[in-house]
């Protein structure tokens, strides 16, 4: 038919069939919907979410934290990183090439000063001495009776002289070969705590082997470098605190004892020394430690920096105001100082005793009310949760 159609009356007439078509189409589609469409009209009609709407929808204020802003301490941070040193140090080796008769001490001992530490094989030389010594008392015995006679009268000057020289001469040897022997008997110059021992007995050693280590830790030497613009934030007495990766929850805190008088003119940098209390030895020499110097201590208005948005055209904060009937929140432009330890310093825009939001400042507007919480401890062994800034 639509072939005899076309031949008939042409492409108009296919055309005009088709657009009748949809439209019979159309008017079944709408009369179904009448018929069997009403629960369809309620389920478009209800609310998603199930009627408790979504953020702004009439919920109640939210729950956030505040902190109010009070005084902390800030100081004009200086960091570095330094080296501990022991408060004196050396290593024990002997004077004189020989043989290790006797180690006196352990490993980690403890000594004190003067104590012996090493003796070394002095067979030969404590015969030397104490042929030295018998010659010596010789000699003094012969001084003491020609200054008899000679205060008597029975002897010259010449020969008092004489015999008197001879005597100086033997007490000379006497002391050079008690100086023989001291050289091979290693004593402890300061009290101090000994390292690892190197040498056994009956071990030869010469000058400049090592035997052990001395070391005197009741105080740390910690010396640090700065550049030469930060000389005059760093002087005598001032206060510091310094952290090791061996133990990262605790601090040790101390005072600059010296700085250097020279400035390196390659590196523009000075050395500078602070002395740290380590009465339990948990200080070692050698150990790399982060330092930073709390110069200039001042105190000053300050609020969590968790609290502050940071925005293109400043800082800001909301702060928790009162209103009729309960709380609400104030977005107010603030300008800070410094920053450290979490805690930021607020210049203007604040006073003391202000609360501001540190949680939940991601579901508050300006002007919106708030109701305050407080902060729940975390279960024991659970994580702290990450709270991120607005």
């Amino acid at each position: 038919m639509l072939v005899g159609l076309f031949r008939r009356f042409g492409f108009a007439a296919v055309v005009v069939t088709g657009l009748v078509l949809m439209v019979v189409v159309v008017a079944g589609k709408s009369a179904t919907d009448a018929i069997f469409g009403g629960d369809n009209g309620a389920a478009k009609a209800a609310p998603a979410g199930g009627g408790r709407g979504g953020p702004g929808g009439g919920g109640g204020a939210p729950t956030v934290l505040a902190v109010a802003a009070g005084v902390h301490t800030f100081t004009d941070g200086l960091q570095a990183i330094g080296t501990a040193q022991a408060r004196e140090s050396i290593v024990l080796t002997p004077k004189v090439a020989d043989t290790i008769r006797r180690i006196r001490f352990d490993s980690g001992d403890r000594v004190r000063v003067g104590q012996v530490l090493v003796e070394m094989s002095s067979v030969e030389q404590a015969a030397d001495l104490a042929e030295v010594n018998a010659a010596n008392a010789a000699a003094q015995e012969d001084l003491r009776r020609y200054q008899e006679l000679y205060d008597r009268g029975f002897a010259s000057q010449a020969r008092l002289d004489t015999v008197r020289a001879a005597a100086d001469a033997a007490q000379a040897r006497a002391n050079a070969g008690g100086s023989r022997i001291a050289d091979r008997t290693i004593r402890a110059p300061f009290a101090g705590v000994v390292g690892l021992r190197t040498a056994s007995p009956g071990q030869y050693v010469r000058p400049g082997d090592q035997i052990g280590t001395l070391d005197d830790v009741s105080e740390i030497k910690l010396d640090f470098t700065i550049t030469e613009t930060q000389i005059a934030r760093v002087t005598t007495g001032v206060e510091l605190v310094a952290r090791t990766s061996a133990y990262p929850d605790r601090t040790f805190t101390g005072t600059i004892a010296n700085v250097d008088s020279r400035v390196d003119p390659a590196t523009r940098t000075v050395r500078v020394r602070a002395i740290l209390p380590n009465s339990d030895g948990t200080l070692r020499p050698g150990m790399l430690m982060t330092v930073d110097v709390r110069s200039n201590p001042r105190q000053a208005l300050a609020i969590p920096e968790i609290a502050i948005l940071d925005q293109i055209d400043g800082a800001y904060v909301y702060k928790v105001v009162a209103r009729e009937g309960g709380q609400a929140v104030e977005l107010v432009r603030i300008q800070t100082g410094q920053r450290s330890s979490g805690m930021a310093e607020v210049l203007s825009g604040l006073e003391s005793g202000d609360q501001v939001i540190t949680e939940g400042v991601q579901s508050v507007r300006p002007g919106q009310p708030v109701q305050l919480g407080t902060p729940e401890a975390p279960a024991e062994g659970a994580a702290l949760p990450l709270r991120p800034r607005g």
